[in-house]
């Protein structure tokens, strides 16, 4: 096909310019050359998105063979499972027999019925499902946003921009894929170690290195739903001010062990500083509250043990789930923290609360400074 026709067809509508008309031309003979019609280019020139047709032909499903029957049938696992399944990934719901199905789908729902056969019943992987297309909702809408700005120049032509996104959505995706697995077994094993095997050690008397701690957990409120509500790069600027305030009030003997997105976790082996610190960051929180969610922290004291720079034991475990029940803007301890620092602030009594793991209820206690 010949200039004068793509013209005629109506390809270079509005664009001004004998360079910008080049360029046109130039990606309209790429297009054609990769299989798109004259009717499509048509469409997408009228939709404006001529410069994402090659990011379309790769995002297209052209192995798309199956439909939802089939794979049901194929694997074994009930369509309405299915259904539930792909529903709690959080995507569009195709129709039962659209054929929108391809080999990785395949792929990925026989893996599901070998865990089904393994004693997972469907509630749990629904569950897991649903935490997975949260999880990578967010991770794919940072990405974009990323790499957006990056491909992004000053005098991009629309060929250019198009094959740029082509080409990091066809190298990209494949390149993270393996760093989650990674990044997924290192989070497994910390939690595995953190919620059982390091209290179960430590309870027998195994650990020659336990120390008397104080934990503190600082929680950003709302931190998951406002994730659905903002922009990637404020939830990011959420948690670089809590990274930053910690860092702050982190002064010896308090330390700042880690950052976990929406909370930090400082330790002491005095108690008083580490509830200075405590009652220090949730008064800054509040006067920068136009740029952040507010804080509410959980402190509580115990024996817990040293490891690869993290802390785990028990006094780990209840602070972080007093942390969970503090109201905004506030400090909430155990009866074991106010016992050591009484006189030096101000306390009111909060009620007893039954945690995981703990058969006795807590008593709680409302810190201020006085």
């Amino acid at each position: 096909m010949d200039d004068a026709q793509l013209e005629s067809a109506g390809l270079l509508e509005g664009v001004q310019g004998e360079a910008a008309r080049a360029q046109r031309l130039d990606l309209l003979r790429q297009l054609l050359a990769d299989g798109f019609s004259l009717g499509e280019l048509q469409e997408a020139a009228r939709a404006e998105r001529l410069a994402l047709l090659p990011l379309d032909r790769i995002l297209h499903r052209e192995d798309a063979g199956y439909t939802r029957v089939e794979l049901a049938e194929l694997s074994g696992l009930p369509l309405e499972f299915l259904r539930r399944l792909w529903r709690a990934l959080g995507l569009a719901d195709p129709a039962d027999d659209d054929v929108v199905f391809g080999e990785p789908d395949l792929e990925a729902v026989k893996l599901v019925a070998a865990f089904r056969a393994a004693g997972l019943d469907e509630d749990t992987l629904c569950l897991i499902n649903q935490v997975l297309g949260h999880g990578m909702t967010r991770l794919s809408e940072t990405i974009l946003s990323v790499v957006g700005e990056e491909l992004l120049q000053p005098g991009d032509s629309e060929q250019t921009l198009g094959l740029r996104y082509a080409q990091a959505a066809e190298h990209l995706i494949p390149l993270i894929t393996p760093l989650l697995g990674y990044v997924l077994g290192v989070q497994f094993r910390d939690q595995v170690k953190r919620a059982y095997v390091m209290p179960t050690e430590l309870s027998a008397g195994r650990f020659e290195n336990a120390r008397e701690v104080t934990v503190c957990f600082a929680d950003l409120v709302g931190f998951t739903r406002l994730g659905e509500r903002v922009a990637p790069q404020d939830l990011s600027s959420a948690g670089r001010r809590l990274t930053d305030l910690a860092v702050a009030v982190a002064r010896p003997p308090v330390r700042l062990v880690k950052t976990i997105g929406d909370a930090a976790m400082l330790i002491s082996p005095e108690p008083e500083p580490l509830v200075e610190a405590a009652l220090a960051l949730v008064a800054e929180a509040e006067r920068q509250r136009d740029a952040m969610p507010a804080l509410r922290v959980g402190i509580a004291s115990g024996q817990a043990v040293p490891d690869s720079g993290d802390w785990f034991g028990a006094p780990v475990n209840l602070a972080s789930r007093v942390t969970d029940v503090a109201r905004p803007a506030t400090v909430l301890t155990t009866e074991a923290v106010r016992d050591a620092v009484q006189p030096a602030f101000g306390w009111s009594y909060a009620g007893r609360r039954r945690f995981k793991g703990i058969a006795a209820p807590v008593a709680l206690y409302r810190v201020r400074a006085t």
